[in-house]
């Protein structure tokens, strides 16, 4: 079975345009014609799904969980289904792009502190109901009209302690911003969605991830074997103080992180305000 094209109808969404494609997942804008509203619409690979008899009952369960999730900077479950085996999520339709667009362009410090306090507090909020993102990145950070954040994609996320939602083989992740943890295959915790919050305030501030390279292999050895670059040896407006907080975010042992992600949002904002001017942009 192939992902499906224009016109094609699941449930009561008729699929208008595809705006977005992942490793497991299309999102589409998709007319709801129930209520005659326009949604976004994600719609899981057909490969995912045949690739594991127990993915179907994972999915509906773990889609149940993200539609619990109530918070004022997480993009909310209006609906999930299955139609003709396709599996479907249903979400709003955010038209102010993503903080991977944002961020090309820099962004002020005092901005780049806003967005991560808004999703340092979205992600304890999940922690504390017993979720876990496992994809935090730029891409999945999304803005409405007013520019308004939102965490998106809990489709990789799942209920501790649970099996998670994979494709036999695979990594999952995107690895710039995966833990040590994620990379070598164990469980991902909390700590391991606040790893990646660190890597996306190093971007913020830096202008870079803390680790590149053209591969993902070669990303993957350096963030179970390297440490990064001190920040404020390449942003030199940052204050020394800061480089302890990211580097201590990134730290290879979960244990010898923060406590929380709001932990770490605070403690990077009291170190940044020593030396960074808020109206300076930080090229991304």
């Amino acid at each position: 079975m192939t992902l499906p094209g224009i016109g094609v109808t699941l449930g009561r969404y008729r699929l208008e345009e595809r705006i977005g494609a992942g490793g497991m997942a299309e999102v589409w804008r998709a007319l709801d014609l129930g209520l005659e509203r326009f949604v976004a619409l994600k719609v899981i690979s057909p490969d995912a799904v045949q690739s594991d008899p127990s993915f179907v009952p994972r999915f509906l369960r773990e889609a149940r969980l993200a539609a619990r999730l109530e918070h004022p900077h997480i993009i909310p479950i209006w609906d999930f289904g299955q139609s003709d085996e396709l599996l479907f999520l249903v979400m709003p339709l955010l038209p102010g792009g993503s903080l991977r667009d944002r961020a090309r362009e820099g962004v002020p410090a005092l901005v780049a502190m806003d967005w991560l306090e808004a999703l340092a507090a979205a992600l304890d909020y999940a922690h504390g109901e017993g979720i876990v993102h496992r994809d935090v990145k730029p891409a999945n950070v999304l803005f409405d009209r007013n520019g308004r954040l939102f965490l998106a994609d809990f489709g990789l996320a799942r209920e501790s302690g649970s099996a998670s939602l994979t494709v036999a083989g695979t990594v999952l992740g995107t690895p710039v911003y995966m833990s040590p943890e994620q990379v070598k295959g164990e469980p991902a915790g909390p700590r391991s969605d606040q790893y990646a919050l660190g890597v996306l305030a190093y971007y913020l501030l830096a202008g870079t991830p803390p680790f590149e390279a053209n591969s993902v292999f070669v990303v993957m050895e350096k963030t179970l074997r390297e440490e990064p670059a001190l920040p404020s040896d390449i942003n030199p407006g940052l204050h020394r103080s800061a480089d302890y907080v990211l580097l201590k975010v990134l730290e290879k042992r979960p244990e010898n992180r923060f406590e929380s992600c709001r932990e770490f949002v605070e403690a990077l904002q009291r170190a940044s305000r020593r030396g960074t001017d808020p109206g300076v942009k930080t090229r991304a």
